[in-house]
Formats: structure tokens, C-alpha cells, sequence
């Protein structure tokens, strides 16, 4: 059997359609042929975007230009996202080399009288640093400097000094030790020393007598004695030399400056350091 013949002879000779088949067709036809996408807008956002960025093109260029690059040794990020700025190294500066001074041995024995003095008053103020000079006869010609220079030094570590012990300290007493009553009426109040590397708890105890004041309506102290120092941790040993109050905030608080001298690991210091105790209208003491 012949299927294509069979197929051929089952089709009717002639088709005829309605006009409205027609019409029906033709509509099929033309949706067939819509586009499914919008051409000419997606075009026309293709280039208007091409245009911007030509446009913004030599603005970016001079903000790159204008922008440090990365590997910028001027500053350095720390871990804790804070700017920490990098002295140069020794390379990058150009020093100017001193010309040794040029003493005779009487001028040299005059400045050596100098740097005594200046280390003698620096001492005085019993910090906690421990400065020395070596002996006259092994100086060295480089180590000759004018005492003017050799005091610039002197009270430059100093302030380097103290300015670490007051942030160390202070950090210490965001969280203060409480301040204790102690069962023969005497009261304790904690604080900390500093020495080189060093940071010591140190408890101060005195007797305080506090009176009421018609005038001020409230109790004020008028009698502090007794004083006396410890170290709370014994690492190191502690000797207090000295002490001096003094009463000021119109009688509310007691300034107690305090002496002594502190051994740890065959280091001696002397320390002198001040603590101050307050009372309130009613005549706690803290």
C-alpha cells in the first residue's frame, strides 16, 4: 500500500474557509511574528550607558592619580582598625653626622659636673627611672654633648616616663579597688606605682577624723596620721621613707604625697607618688 497516494486521495480537491476562519488565521499569524523582546530600548540603555562611562572616565583617572597608593608606608592599619602612624625608616632620612665637640680635659671635667647636677635634680623628683653616668674616664669622644643637650635628654626620657605611667595607671583605675574600713577604724585605699616595665599594686593605709561644719553643712576632715604603705602582691620589697599631707578641697580631701624605695631583682628605685583621700557629707571615706 501506497500511503503518500492513500493520504492524496483522502484530501478533498479544494479547501473553503469562512471569512471568519480567515480572519481567525490571519490574527494567528501576526502574533507568531511579534518580537518577545523590546529591541530598541535595550539598545538604546546599552548605549547611553556606554556614553556615561566614557563621560566619567577622566574623573576616575584623577581620583586614582589623587588617591595614595596602597603600600603607602606613611601609615599602617592595627588590628583594631585604628591609624598608627610609621616613623621612616633610617634609610629614607638623611642625617647630618655631628662633629664631635672639641674639649680640653678641663672643659671636659666641667661638662662631667654638669651632667651630675642635672641627673642629681632629675632623681630628686624620685620618679621611679634610675639614671646614671658612666665614670669620666670611659667617656668617649662621641659621648660629649653640651648640658644644655644632656638636660634636653634627661627630661625628655622623664616625660616619656611619667606619661606611661599615667595611662597605665589610669587604666588600672577605670575599675577602682574598693576602698575598705578596717576594724580599727583605719582605712585602705589601693593604688599603683610604676617603674620601668614595672606596675605594682600598692595598698595605703591611714587614720582619718572627719567633723561636722555648720558653715558647709556637712562632715569635713580634720585630722589624718598614721600613714603607712604595702605592697598587696610581695614580688620586690617596698620601704616607705616618707610621707606629707595635705588638706585641700576646703577640707574634703586629703592629699598624701608618699616616699620610699623599691627593690625588685637586684634593682633599687626610689618612688615618690601621691594618693588622695575624700570624704563625703555624711563622712564616709573613700
Amino acid at each position: 500500500m501506497n500511503i503518500k497516494h492513500e493520504l492524496e486521495r483522502s484530501l478533498p480537491a479544494s479547501i473553503k474557509l469562512s471569512e471568519k476562519e480567515k480572519a481567525n488565521i490571519r490574527t494567528k499569524i501576526q502574533k507568531s511574528h511579534q518580537p518577545k523582546y523590546h529591541v530598541k530600548p535595550l539598545i538604546v540603555s546599552i548605549v547611553a550607558a556606554i556614553l556615561i562611562g566614557i563621560s566619567l572616565l577622566p574623573i576616575i583617572q584623577s581620583v586614582e592619580k589623587a588617591s595614595p597608593p596602597l603600600n603607602d608606608t606613611s601609615m599602617s592599619i592595627t588590628d583594631e582598625g585604628q591609624q598608627q602612624n610609621i616613623e621612616p625608616s633610617a634609610q629614607s632620612v638623611e642625617e647630618t653626622p655631628k662633629e664631635p665637640l672639641s674639649l680640653t680635659d678641663e672643659e671636659k671635667r666641667q661638662y662631667y659636673e654638669q651632667y651630675l647636677e642635672i641627673i642629681d635634680r632629675a632623681m630628686q623628683k624620685k620618679t621611679g627611672l634610675s639614671f646614671g653616668v658612666v665614670p669620666i674616664e670611659e667617656y668617649k669622644d662621641e659621648y660629649w654633648i653640651t648640658p644644655q643637650q644632656f638636660e634636653n635628654d634627661v627630661q625628655s626620657w622623664l616625660e616619656e616616663h611619667l606619661a606611661t605611667e599615667r595611662e597605665k595607671i589610669d587604666n588600672m583605675l577605670i575599675t577602682p579597688e574598693p576602698v575598705i574600713t578596717n576594724a580599727d577604724g583605719s582605712t585602705t585605699k589601693t593604688t599603683y606605682i610604676y617603674f620601668p616595665d614595672i606596675l605594682k599594686t600598692i595598698e595605703v593605709t591611714g587614720h582619718f577624723e572627719t567633723q561636722y561644719n555648720e558653715i558647709y553643712d556637712r562632715q569635713l576632715f580634720i585630722k589624718a596620721d598614721n600613714i603607712s604603705t604595702k605592697l598587696a602582691y610581695p614580688r620586690g620589697t617596698w620601704e616607705q621613707t616618707s610621707y606629707r599631707v595635705s588638706l585641700i578641697d576646703g577640707g574634703r580631701t586629703y592629699s598624701i604625697r608618699i616616699e620610699g624605695n623599691f627593690d625588685y631583682n637586684g634593682l633599687h628605685f626610689e618612688k615618690a607618688f601621691t594618693i588622695e583621700f575624700n570624704c563625703d557629707v555624711s563622712g564616709k571615706i573613700y
